[in-house]
């Protein structure tokens, strides 16, 4: 369990104070973050179930709900999210983390902190598929007899290396062709 001291280090470390909106889900942080975990941004805003923070780590990404009688966490790992998309508007941003099983949908007023926060994001997930994808690039095959040996020749599957089903690749039709 990380100290309440460690957090607000680490919280003026990147800049961010909380001193009314979102100290309940400051407070939390103690209780979610792991050991040797560093906190890369924390930001305030709102989703689909009200007003809620976005903690980015350098190992996860977690969204902390908290009312008066009331908690709620959703904490996604880098290897389960698929994609990361980020709309910027006049007033407000929004990101969107898809993981195979679940959306989520985070607004914030802070346009340029959810924007560096989400490229942040892209390449956790990047650097993590490729850890993923030399690793098993280069696993070693198991011994065989000489006599069993196939004929060696390189296959090149695009799949998705989390599900192991191969991606749908679709041809454009041009709204011209009849």
């Amino acid at each position: 369990m990380v100290t309440r001291q460690e957090i607000e280090r680490q919280l003026a470390a990147i800049g961010t104070k909380f001193t009314w909106w979102g100290r309940g889900e400051a407070r939390e942080l103690e209780h979610i973050i792991e050991p040797g975990e560093t906190i890369m941004y924390c930001i305030n805003g709102r989703y689909d179930g009200g007003f809620a923070m976005l903690c980015v780590t350098d190992r996860r990404a977690v969204l902390i709900d908290k009312k008066p009688l009331y908690l709620s966490l959703e904490d996604i790992r880098y290897d389960m999210i698929s994609e990361v998309d980020f709309d910027g508007r006049l007033v407000d941003s929004t990101v969107t983390i898809f993981s195979f099983t679940k959306q989520l949908r985070f607004t914030s007023f802070k346009g340029e902190k959810l924007r560096r926060a989400t490229a942040y994001l892209q390449r956790r997930v990047m650097e993590i598929r490729q850890q993923s994808m030399m690793a098993e690039q280069f696993t070693q095959p198991v011994e065989t007899p000489h006599h069993l040996e196939p004929v060696h020749s390189y296959e090149h599957r695009i799949t998705n290396p989390y599900t192991k089903v191969p991606l749908m690749m679709r041809r454009r039709v041009s709204r011209f062709y009849n």
